[in-house]
């Protein structure tokens, strides 16, 4: 802050001191650049002019008019300006070349590829500029020479002297640096810078690579986390040099804003800090590192969304308090790592690399060294310096698991061998036990075995009686079903040709189903054909009736029989069928009514009907059984 306010009490008194001067203080021709010589580089930092248009009004030109040349001041500082970051700052170049080589090609190259908008106005041979924009904030495309820097060719000949414009928007209080290259200067530098560059990325990304392996194959979240870490360094690298715009995302410039603002920072942090707790808790496991840890996180977080949508720390407030949060927990974490006698000196390092890289990162005044490209990349060699130390922080607790293993096996081996005795030891007594008993076994076995043989003789002797009362039980099963038959057939011949009474009746015939059985066996005792088809292949279907195997057609019993259309039990018409067959009974309406429990016109109405079908049929009582009558059809 001191610093920042030095700047702007001398920015102060030049421009009093331009004000009371006049048109004195500047001139209209300004700072000129000479190239002479052989010189084939030229450093123009401070090597120009400049006007601070706070309006954002003036054009080019308006700006390149002889008039308003005089509003042009010196530069004195690479910063240029301290304040004013919303108004566009116009740039003069004035180059005479006064060399007499003619196979130079100049180039004007303009570091800081986070510059938010450059606009280069070459001049033309009618006075005119044509203009060329680029910028973090444009499309990478618009580039005409594509590099990762500003590169503009000047097209200056011989004894020639041209004045070139530049209109700059940044964010911040940037350093500018300007370089003027011959081709081949810029060739070499270029190639050389992309190289080294590469070198850079190659290694970072075989350690990345290297520890996405150990990630897949031992499941451990620490390498996971140092993948998260090496990723976001690689992503803050690539946008502070300008190759992740010039490669990765050159038409979307909305990203260079995350990697130069504080989301990449905040990635950077979060896996830095969940790394750490897991490499302490690989050594010891300590609940108040991980708690501690998981508190800075959360202060960290909040601190991010306070800096995008709330209140703006300043820088160094912000820079302070985010070193806090790295430093409580590292330091709780390097306590818990003495306790056990665990020295990590590599982890410390890289510790102190991290926040190496975050206090200058975030400190961009600070100039370690004279030269720029020096203090532009001394950020890089931190980084690779932090990775290679985190990676033998990593490779030092494999070693140190492994040799934990490696006792926890020898342990391990004299556990099993004091196992082993102890084993052989108890097979011993075993074996001594195992005889006796065996012994005693074999005698039992042979006692057994003469029981055996007694049981086999006697087993034998019952098998040939089972057999014998088996053939018996069939012989009477067989006799049985032939009984039973023979009293089915003389209960239902009794029905036939004497005196039942209806109870007597109902034991032959009991329901439904068997009078209807009887009444299907009487009615196709000879033969079965189809009524429709005359198809002589029937199954049995329901009520015993019969259905046509051809045209499917259903038969029932009591179809072209007295019993056709019945409206009553059949079993109750089967008994008053037979009562009208007999001689010997002669029971009066009432008395049938009561007996079957009908109505007395049902029951004159059935035998009305039985009447009928002995006049149509001539049946004779003392030739005829009743069950002729049943097949006799009325309608």
């Amino acid at each position: 802050m001191k610093v920042r306010k030095t700047y702007q009490i001398y920015f102060l008194f030049i421009t009093l001191v331009l004000f009371t001067t006049g048109a004195n203080g500047n001139s209209k021709q300004g700072t000129k650049i000479e190239l002479n010589g052989n010189i084939s580089r030229v450093f123009v930092n401070t090597s120009f002019d400049f006007f601070l248009d706070t309006a954002a009004t003036y054009s080019i030109e308006e700006i390149s008019q002889e008039k308003f040349q005089d509003h042009f001041q010196k530069v004195t500082d690479p910063h240029v300006l301290y304040d004013y970051l919303n108004s566009p700052i116009w740039m003069r170049f004035t180059i005479q070349n006064n060399q007499s080589i003619s196979d130079y090609s100049w180039y004007l190259e303009s570091w800081g590829f986070d510059i938010k908008n450059i606009t280069f106005y070459f001049p033309r041979a009618d006075g005119k500029f044509e203009s060329s924009t680029a910028g973090f904030e444009q499309p990478f495309d618009q580039r005409k020479i594509s590099h990762k820097n500003f590169n503009y060719f000047l097209d200056l000949r011989p004894s020639e002297t041209k004045t070139y414009y530049l209109k700059v928007k940044r964010n911040y209080n940037q350093e500018f640096i300007f370089h003027l290259r011959t081709n081949e200067k810029f060739l070499a530098h270029s190639l050389n810078e992309y190289f080294l560059l590469g070198i850079y990325y190659g290694v970072l990304t075989i350690i990345l690579i290297f520890n996405f392996y150990l990630f897949y194959r031992l499941r451990d979240t620490l390498y996971l986390y140092f993948t998260c870490l090496i990723i976001a360094c690689i992503w803050f690298s690539l946008g502070r040099d300008g190759l992740g715009f010039q490669y990765l995302w050159p038409n979307s410039p909305w990203v260079n804003k995350l990697a130069n603002e504080y989301f990449i920072e905040l990635i950077i942090i979060l896996s830095t800090l969940m790394f750490s707790d897991r490499f302490i808790q690989k050594y010891t496991k300590n609940s108040k590192v991980f708690t501690l840890t998981y508190w800075a996180i959360l202060f960290k977080l909040l601190l991010f969304v306070n800096q995008l949508f709330f209140f703006e720390l300043n820088y160094i407030h912000y820079l302070v308090i985010t070193i806090i949060i790295l430093l409580v927990p590292f330091s709780l974490g390097l306590f818990a790592l003495m306790r056990v006698k665990i020295y990590s000196w590599s982890y410390i390092f890289a510790y102190a690399c991290l926040f190496l890289v975050i206090v200058y990162s975030y400190s961009k005044s600070i100039q370690l060294f004279n030269n720029p490209v020096l203090n532009w990349y001394f950020v890089y060699p931190v980084i690779f310096l932090e990775m290679i130390l985190f990676s033998f922080s990593i490779f030092n607790q494999l070693k140190f698991l492994q040799n934990q293993f490696l006792e926890a096996n020898k342990e391990r081996t004299l556990v099993l061998e004091n196992n082993n005795l102890l084993t052989q030891e108890l097979n011993s007594k075993l074996k001594e036990k195992v005889r006796a008993r065996t012994e005693k076994i074999e005698k039992m076995a042979a006692d057994l075995a003469q029981k055996n043989l007694e049981l086999e003789t006697t087993n034998l002797k019952l098998q040939e009686l089972n057999d014998q009362v088996t053939q018996s039980n069939n012989y009477l099963q067989e006799n049985n079903a032939v009984l039973q038959t023979s009293v089915a057939g003389v209960a239902k011949d009794l029905a036939l040709m004497k005196g039942l009474d209806f109870l007597g009746f109902k034991n032959v015939f009991p329901d439904k189903d068997t009078c209807l059985n009887f009444l299907a066996e009487l009615k196709w005792k000879d033969k079965y054909q189809c009524k429709k088809c005359e198809y002589k292949k029937f199954t049995t279907g329901l009520n015993c009736g019969r259905r046509c195997k051809n045209c499917n057609y259903y038969e029932s019993p009591t179809v072209d029989t007295l019993f056709h259309k019945l409206k009553f039990p059949i079993e109750k018409a089967f008994y008053i069928l037979y009562l009208s067959n007999r001689k010997d009974v002669d029971l009066t309406l009432n008395e049938l009514s009561e007996i079957l429990e009908l109505r007395r016109e049902t029951c004159w109405a059935f035998k009305n009907k039985i009447s009928q079908a002995m006049e149509k049929v001539g049946h004779n009582k003392e030739l005829n059984g009743w069950e002729t009558l049943a097949l006799v059809n009325l309608e």
